[in-house]
């Protein structure tokens, strides 16, 4: 009878924590990163991910990377992928001539990460990791 009512308890918390975690994160938003060095007011880079999803777990995003305090804009950085087991692959071009570059965002609760697996081939400023908020509307 004890094992019957700890189970049914295991398994109603695991539903719960399983829905919790695939519907964290909004259809649609943005996320951001922002780096600042020598207490300086004026961020040294602003790198955001905007993302559509749909119901059938299509992405549509935008990337927008800001380095050298506004002196390198690559942006914006169109991309269509497919959400699959929280992670997006993102197949993209640099605006700067960069080609076939290869990174995975991953969803982490109601953050995103960014991981950068193959650069472009090029020129390109974009991070190699990031760990991006979303932005408060």
């Amino acid at each position: 009878m004890k094992i019957n009512c700890i189970f049914k308890i295991f398994v109603i918390l695991l539903f719960l924590f399983n829905f919790n975690y695939l519907h964290a994160l909004p259809k649609e938003g943005r996320w951001t990163e922002e780096i600042y060095t020598d207490n300086n007011e004026i961020p040294y880079s602003i790198f955001s991910i905007e993302l559509k999803i749909d119901d059938n777990d299509n992405v549509h995003g935008e990337v927008c990377s800001i380095i050298q305090y506004g002196n390198k804009i690559d942006c914006p950085i169109l991309f269509s992928s497919t959400l699959i087991d929280n992670k997006i692959k993102v197949h993209f071009d640099s605006t700067f001539g960069g080609i076939n570059g290869l990174a995975v965002i991953t969803i982490q609760g109601n953050n995103l990460s960014w991981d950068l697996i193959n650069a472009p081939e090029g020129e390109y400023y974009l991070v190699k990791k990031a760990l991006l908020l979303p932005e408060k509307n």
